[in-house]
């Protein structure tokens, strides 16, 4: 059996490549719109805290499903990490912005990551192109 032509073989590999790309991608871009939607869902949990009254009994999260019994001294304010372990007190109001800020930046490298999705697919399509020609 013949050895495909070098040149079939690069297009070939080259295509494999942009295909292993767009699935990087997608995972970034999947993985964007996750934490752009949870961000969404802190904005919620916020609007509700502030609505809950001081005094009243509640659930804090001491580690992903692990809880102890509160009750709410403040509702007017959040403690908000802000990395290195430094944790800073903010009003709801600034710690919705701050969540909001992080929404937007996070939605606008997802719709990067969609351009970047469209120049690749079209590059992959060229290059399939070029191998149909080849393989005629």
């Amino acid at each position: 059996m013949n050895e495909p032509p070098k040149e079939l073989k690069q297009k070939y590999m080259e295509l494999q490549m942009i295909q292993q790309q767009l699935q990087q991608v997608q995972q970034q871009v999947q993985a964007l719109e996750s934490q752009a939607d949870e961000m969404d869902v802190v904005q919620q949990a916020l609007d509700e805290f502030s609505k809950t009254k001081t005094g009243s009994e509640m659930f804090a999260t001491l580690t992903p499903g692990l809880f102890v019994k509160a009750k709410l001294e403040k509702n007017d304010s959040v403690l908000l990490n802000v990395g290195g372990g430094a944790v800073v007190e903010k009003t709801i109001p600034e710690a919705k912005e701050i969540i909001s800020v992080q929404a937007t930046e996070l939605r606008k490298l997802q719709s990067e990551l969609g351009e970047q999705m469209k120049t690749l697919n079209s590059h992959a399509m060229g290059v399939q192109g070029e191998l149909q020609k080849l393989i005629k």
